[in-house]
């Protein structure tokens, strides 16, 4: 097995300013002192759209499936997350809608053996996760930001498009069931990560190269 990638973050990079409110006290006595986990596992919608006609390698990395991160509040809780196979749902509910052919490997060299069978090789990670909790006068809302990279290759290994993708999603904080808010907010951020893979994916420079390339070739 390989190792399990983990990460830890101190410092959050936001999108946008959170409205400043109150939370009632009791709340951030509930969320202090302590580590929660927060285990996710979720079922994702299938995309409403035309398969591109190609026959495409998937390669999962474990430390994609086995994904775990670790955030360390200063004067309060730990969190930590486990999306164990939520990602491999994910991308195997994604790329199964977006691809005529899509057939899984065990690794990126199996697909690149076999490159006379497919138009490309696809290899998506994930390469950042951070998640903050209410704050005191600031937040009344669990936050949670989650970044993917999705590198595409022809059969040649020659690189096709190395991207970066991004998903935010919030949660309103509640005291009884903290972690089950901080899941919402998870799950909110990969569905937002998976709808801009299935609606920018086509629009990348490269990807749009790519698929014309296909076509000529099929002609």
């Amino acid at each position: 097995m390989g190792a399990m990638k983990k990460t830890n973050n101190r410092h959050f990079i936001r999108p946008r300013p959170s409205a400043i409110r109150t939370l009632p006290v009791l709340v951030l006595v509930a969320l202090s002192a302590c580590t929660h986990s927060v285990p996710v596992d979720t079922e994702f919608p299938e995309p409403l759209i035309a398969p591109m006609p190609v026959a495409v390698a998937v390669y999962y990395d474990e430390s994609l499936i086995d994904f775990e991160h670790t955030e360390f509040i200063e004067q309060g809780s730990d969190w930590k997350v486990k999306l164990g196979d939520a990602n491999l749902k994910m991308f195997e509910r994604l790329f199964g809608s977006m691809f005529e052919n899509l057939v899984p490997v065990a690794s990126p060299e199996a697909g690149f053996a076999e490159g006379s069978r497919f138009e490309a090789i696809i290899i998506p990670a994930i390469e950042e996760m951070q998640v903050a909790p209410p704050r005191y006068g600031e937040s009344e809302f669990f936050e949670a930001w989650i970044q993917y990279r999705v590198e595409a290759f022809h059969p040649n290994r020659e690189p096709i498009v190395n991207w970066l993708v991004s998903g935010y999603g919030r949660s309103e904080g509640s005291m009884l069931q903290p972690s089950k808010s901080l899941q919402e907010a998870t799950v909110l951020a990969m569905r937002d990560a998976a709808a801009n893979i299935v609606i920018k994916f086509r629009q990348q420079p490269r990807i749009r190269e790519w698929l014309d390339q296909q076509e000529g070739a099929n002609e």
